[in-house]
Formats: C-alpha cells, structure tokens, sequence
C-alpha cells in the first residue's frame, strides 16, 4: 500500500489538478473503492492515422479507411461533453502525428481546456519553441514525447528518421522551459529489458518521467512472433516498477489503486473515425461515436468479459489468453467490431 500511496502521490505532480478536475478525481476514488462503480476518467483521440515518421511498430497506419472523413471539430465538441458528464476529465491526443492535424488547436479549445488535463503524445519533429509555447496557452500541459533508445543512431533506426533524437532532445528543453510536465514513452518488448533500465537512466538523467509501453501484435507488428513479453519478463519489468515509482503506464494509474488494464472501463480510445476500443493497440470496437451515443457504448464495454474481469495484466502486450483470442486473428483495416469478430463474435445485444 505504501508504494501504491508513493506511485499516486508521483501522479499528483503531474497532473497538477485545477478545482473542477480535483472534483471529479476525487468522485472518481469514492465511487470506485466505496460504491464499486466503473468511472470514465481519460479518453484518447486518435486524430489521424497519418504521420510524418516511419517507426518500425507503427500501429496506426492499418486503422486508415480509404473514402471516409475525419471526425470534426463539433463531433469532438459532442464527443467531450458525452465523457465529461461519464467522469472523464483527462484527454490524450494522440495519431498518427497528432501535430500534423491542421485544425489541432481548434479540437482543444471546444473540449474545455480550463477545466480539462490535456496531454499530447507525438514524435517532436513539429514542436518548435512557438508549436510548444502554442499548446501551452492552447491547454495543454503534458508532453508524451516518443524515444526508444539514449543512442541516436538506434533510436532514429526504430522510429525511421534521422535526427529523431537530436529533434527530442530540444524538444525536452524547450518544454521544460515552458512549464509542461515532459515525459518519454517507450516501448518494451521481448529480450529488451536491458533498454527499460538505459531509457530510465536517461530520463532521470534529463529531468523528466518516462511511461513504459508494451510490445503489442498490432500494426507493423501484428505478423511478428517475437516481440511478446514472456511470463518471466513480464515478471521483472512489474518489479523495475515497483522499485522505480515514478515510472507511468496504462495499468498503475487507476481509480481502483490496484494495478489492472484500465480499457473499455476508466479509459477507452476512439479513432479519427470515431470507433471506440479500450486502447489505441486492442483493435475491437464496440459501437462508433457517429452512430450511438457514448454511455451505450461504454455500457456496452463494461459488459464485455474481458474488460469486466480486470485483468491485472496488459491485455495486448501481457495477456496471452486475450492476445490469442482477441487480437491475433485480426487482418486488414483495423479496428473490427466485437459481433464480427472473425473468430470471437459476440452479439452487441448479449453486451
């Protein structure tokens, strides 16, 4: 419990909640932990699949649906007023480059920024010290910024542009000069252990945090047989964490203070199309936000066995059971929804 109360007092530098946010964080605790309620807290969206690097695990280029249209800046209107009143009051845009969405500041400015904990996920080729200082006033407070390795050439090899890292580095500068709470993200994947310690090394060394991702069958590596965290490694990188607080992912921040996938309960995902998952990687849908209204969807998601057993592992890059059924038989454009699933359907009327 003492470490649980030391990695949530961490999360409370970060976030930094204004009085309206502190409300609901709070709501979100109590009827979690006392009325054993499921609270929408962080909605993802993913703007756009394209982007201007060529990273090797690249997972957003097989969501693009050729002939359709991006959600507009009044849908995400819509869309943020419909999870504001479920709870939610954090924000994650992500891509695709986030930053190559022309309109980008436009999406922030109708979903509350005043009230609303934004933070943006991107690869830092576009964040000039104006682009930064933009985003700032614009509502934006925390910067996700994408790097795979304290060695250039390794790193701008896996992300696929020379001078990725250097582009990081100012990046770094600039934003901490301007007051954003600066992390890097990180994937770590089979027989890579050794970087989780080199990136976190790295981190502290620079003065920011570091969120760990995991290796996932999805996009560029969905055909790919080696990438998986074994049981044992998924073993250590829990004990690296516990012995390492300050370190973020999806499953340590939750309402229920327990380490568990939070998707398609307090966090669920929606792409530049509108479909709703639990997680930008797990390519299941159930319901688009064009078509139902946000709460049947979430409904919808709480129903779903998966979602609602809490597992304490990461379901697309730790939980082989989920992995083998959910995510493997998947081919060609991506997300599918759940009653046409190819090998799992289940009726959106049993949800």
């Amino acid at each position: 419990m003492l470490k649980k109360i030391v990695h949530f007092a961490n999360h409370l530098k970060v976030i930094k909640p204004v009085p309206g946010q502190i409300r609901k964080i709070v709501s979100g605790y109590a009827e979690t932990l006392i009325l054993r309620r499921s609270v929408l807290r962080t909605v993802e969206l993913a703007l756009l699949t394209e982007c201007n690097s060529g990273c090797v695990m690249c997972y957003a280029s097989r969501m693009k649906k050729q002939g359709e249209k991006y959600l507009t800046v009044e849908e995400y209107k819509d869309i943020w007023k419909q999870a504001s009143r479920l709870g939610a009051f954090s924000v994650i845009l992500s891509g695709g480059e986030p930053t190559l969405r022309q309109d980008l500041f436009e999406v922030i400015s109708v979903m509350d920024p005043e009230n609303t904990l934004f933070a943006l996920v991107t690869n830092s080729l576009n964040l000039s010290e104006k682009y930064l200082a933009d985003l700032k006033k614009a509502g934006v407070r925390t910067i996700h910024l994408s790097l795979d390795s304290p060695d250039a050439s390794v790193n701008d090899r896996i992300r696929g542009v020379e001078g990725h890292f250097e582009k990081v580095l100012r990046a770094i500068g600039c934003a901490k000069k301007l007051g954003f709470s600066v992390y890097i993200s990180t994937v770590i994947m089979h027989k890579g252990l050794g970087k989780m310690e080199e990136m976190t090394s790295f981190a502290k060394k620079h003065g920011v945090g570091i969120v760990f991702s995991l290796a996932c069958i999805s996009g560029n590596w969905s055909e790919e047989k080696d990438v998986l965290l074994s049981g044992e490694e998924w073993t250590k990188v829990q004990e690296f964490m516990r012995k390492n607080p300050f370190i973020r992912s999806d499953w340590t921040i939750n309402f229920s203070m327990r380490q568990e996938c939070p998707g398609g309960r307090e966090k669920l995902n929606i792409s530049p199309y509108g479909d709703v998952m639990g997680c930008g990687m797990n390519y299941v849908s159930f319901g688009n936000v064009r078509e139902e209204p946000l709460e049947k969807i979430w409904k919808r998601m709480r129903n779903f066995p998966d979602f609602k057993r809490r597992s304490p592992d990461c379901l697309i890059g730790a939980d082989r059971g989920y992995i083998n059924k959910y995510i493997r038989p998947l081919s060609g454009t991506v997300p599918v929804r759940i009653d046409k699933h190819p090998a799992n359907p289940i009726p959106l009327d049993e949800l």
